[in-house]
């Protein structure tokens, strides 16, 4: 008998959780005192086998509610196999559809979960006001500031102006340093828009390549922004070995008070402006130069 016990607990033992003598003694009395209401036996040669069926499935990684599903389980045709009484079978049944039902709870939970987890993800990218790579606002972000701006503004009887600042050849950045080098590139121009226009501005990343300047008054011209930009671009890059973006556009609007609409006129406007910048600095809009007299 006592060789038979040793045989069955020298498996147990080696299924206990290193983490020092307290816990392994706590782990095993649980489990042993578990399997033994589960079987609704005392003899160690029913109780031993379902409290290693358990500490196993814990030590393996599987879930609490999964590893007592199995101890149920196994629990159950361990006492229809070994005991084989009367109490035993009575006990039996009730433990094995206890198990199947904590299974399938579990599953079920874990699949809700998971749902759970990616209906929060998308309402964080929902509500997330901030630009990861540069650090300003994004469009979510510029929506809501900028709104609450053009209320202040419209109740002071005041204007507001916006600027879309475009920065060029970011392909060809990623092509010759990679993605790493473009959002470097990115982080430069945030920086100097945000040196370079006033406090009360508002700035944030519009788009992937531009960027929006919205604020009360009359603003900055987009000439004198982009001279501003470039200048604070050029120092920068004086400073570092990065690789900066060399060209920058900007189009500019103004929202008087007089005017209808909204903030969504507004950047409408300036994205106008923008693109007339840009079609008139590609190389086909330059007229060619008349040649010299007596050429």
């Amino acid at each position: 008998m006592a060789a038979s016990r040793a045989r069955t607990v020298a498996p147990v033992a080696g299924l206990l959780p290193s983490a020092g003598p307290v816990a392994a003694a706590a782990a095993l009395s649980g489990a042993v005192v578990l399997a033994a209401l589960v079987t609704g036996s005392a003899e160690p040669v029913v109780v031993l086998p379902v409290a290693a069926a358990a500490l196993g499935g814990l030590r393996a990684g599987v879930p609490w509610a999964a590893s007592a599903a199995g101890l149920l389980v196994v629990g159950a045709g361990t006492a229809l196999a070994v005991a084989g009484t009367a109490v035993a079978a009575a006990c039996a049944a009730p433990a094995l559809l206890l198990g199947l039902a904590v299974a399938v709870a579990w599953a079920w939970q874990r699949r809700l979960a998971e749902e759970d987890l990616a209906s929060a993800q998308l309402v964080t990218e929902a509500v997330s006001v901030v630009d990861d790579v540069t650090g300003c606002y994004n469009a979510n972000g510029l929506d809501l500031l900028s709104r609450h701006l053009l209320s202040s503004v419209r109740r002071a009887t005041g204007a507001m102006h916006a600027a879309l600042v475009e920065v060029g050849d970011l392909a060809a950045i990623q092509d010759v340093a990679g993605p790493a080098a473009v959002d470097e590139a990115l982080c430069a121009v945030a920086d100097a828009l945000r040196t370079v226009t006033r406090g009360a501005d508002v700035v944030g990343r519009w788009t992937q390549d531009v960027f929006a300047v919205v604020g009360p008054g009359t603003g900055t011209s987009p000439a004198e922004l982009e001279r501003r930009v470039r200048a604070c671009l050029q120092r920068a890059a004086a400073a570092s070995s990065g690789a900066w973006p060399s060209t920058v556009t900007v189009g500019a609007a103004l929202l008087e008070p007089w005017d209808a609409g909204g903030l969504e006129v507004l950047v409408a406007r300036a994205g106008e402006d923008l693109a007339l910048r840009r079609a008139l600095r590609s190389p086909s809009a330059r007229e060619p130069q008349a040649p010299e007299l007596g050429a």
